[in-house]
């Protein structure tokens, strides 16, 4: 794949856009610009104004060609946790997510799951 096959909603009828098209860009960029990878053959980036403005460079990110690694297939069937290998650190929603602060997605209850927050301990006495 291309990585505007990968990006939802762009140039295509759906109305189910939860990311944006700058997000979309930043999130590709992080899967595949990581201490351990989940999608391998993007050639160009980072996903910024700047490489939109270089014509030469914004077509050879859009001819890249994208590939699961094999650290992505396991990610995606649910063998291995893309966290565990690679650090996060953003905002969603109002939410600032980090490895330690993730929210999950339990798929039996088809439900987000909040991080488990630790509670610091007060001395007594």
């Amino acid at each position: 794949m291309q990585p505007f096959d990968v990006f939802p909603g762009h140039q295509k009828c759906n109305g189910l856009d939860v990311y944006g098209y700058w997000e979309v860009g930043a999130l590709l960029d992080g899967l595949a610009r990581c201490e351990r990878p989940a999608v391998s053959g993007l050639d160009e980036g980072p996903f910024s104004l700047e490489m939109h403005d270089d014509s030469s460079q914004f077509d050879r990110y859009k001819r890249s060609q994208l590939t699961l690694t094999e650290f992505g297939k396991a990610v995606l069937g649910g063998d291995q946790d893309f966290r565990r290998y690679n650090r996060i650190d953003r905002w969603w929603g109002g939410t600032h997510l980090t490895n330690e602060r993730l929210w999950r997605w339990d798929p039996e209850t088809r439900s987000l799951v909040a991080p488990k927050m630790r509670v610091p301990c007060r001395r007594v006495g």
